[in-house]
């Protein structure tokens, strides 16, 4: 059987008597039992616990119930840690020696917003990094615009502005894209402002959801709220900008989710890539039978690791 440590920042805990606070406990033990079926174990810790291809303590779910373990020996790591400058040493080492999901180059590609534009300029909304001249200037373009942290995720510290007097005071790494208005919705899927996520496994589209919401802002952890979506769903446009983003990006094994908004005139336009999309369920039995595919899709490339 292989052993996968799935590291995580503090979303991991030791003292409680599992490892999550909160509905991560019930998907990751339910992903865990579909693992141990296919001869992989799946190990939870902190990356801080992970030291030379082993973890000093971590939690396995087995037999039913969550138990803490100690000393285990690695054959690979699932990463669900941040990415900064001290973090990618870690990852870049881990993927030299025993391998990690995903490859830190795939990594930093999704993370940062201003790369992941230079990559597929022709498939996102213009994106700048933020200056005064360059708010002023797609103003005058666009008549609106977006402003977002470069780095962040979960729709936080997003700004939509129409003017030079709406823009906040910006202190960290932001970038400007182009306003793309999604408010029209989704023939056949959704009505109202949007974005549709595919999640894609080793160049395979999984499975996918659509996140909506009556305001400007359509990701669910912003208040809004989401739907599963199977692929079979899909517009034929959204599948043919997803297999172009899988031909440019030829890492494996691999996990990755592309967001997109469709524009009036039903064009689709990757808002970001996430290197580490959420297999979360929260009690939706629709939502997990989408994402069994994406599970056993991740055992598959754990065992390439």
């Amino acid at each position: 059987m292989k052993t996968i440590g799935v590291l995580w920042d503090e979303e991991v805990t030791w003292d409680g008597e599992k490892p999550f606070d909160g509905q991560s406990n019930e998907a990751y033990g339910y992903f865990s039992e579909r693992a141990e079926d296919k001869d992989v174990r799946l190990v939870q810790a902190q990356y801080h616990w992970y030291d030379d291809g082993s973890l000093s303590q971590g939690w396995v779910y087995e037999e039913g119930s969550w138990q803490k373990v100690e000393d285990v020996e690695l054959d690979g790591v699932f990463d669900k840690f941040h990415f900064d400058e001290d973090t990618k040493a870690l990852k870049q080492e881990i993927s030299e020696t025993i391998g990690i999901l995903n490859n830190p180059e795939l990594e930093e590609l999704c993370k940062d917003k201003l790369l992941t534009y230079e990559r597929f300029p022709e498939k996102m909304p213009e994106t700048r990094i933020f200056s005064d001249d360059n708010a002023q200037e797609m103003l005058e373009e666009y008549g609106k615009i977006v402003l977002k942290p470069r780095y962040a995720f979960g729709g936080k510290g997003i700004h939509i502005v129409a003017s030079e007097e709406e823009i906040p005071e910006i202190e960290d790494d932001y970038i400007i894209q182009e306003f793309i208005d999604s408010s029209g919705g989704i023939e056949g899927i959704v009505e109202e402002t949007h974005d549709l996520r595919g999640i894609v496994v080793n160049g395979e589209l999984e499975a996918g959801y659509v996140r909506y919401s009556d305001g400007e802002i359509s990701n669910v952890a912003q208040g809004g709220s989401q739907d599963a979506v199977s692929p079979e769903e899909f517009p034929e446009k959204a599948l043919d900008l997803i297999e172009s983003v899988n031909d440019e990006l030829e890492f494996r094994p691999c996990l990755f989710s592309v967001d997109l908004f469709f524009d009036g005139e039903g064009n689709p336009w990757i808002v970001e890539l996430n290197s580490k999309p959420g297999i979360g369920f929260y009690g939706d039995e629709e939502m997990k039978k989408q994402l069994v595919p994406v599970m056993d899709g991740l055992v598959e490339a754990f065992k390439q690791l």
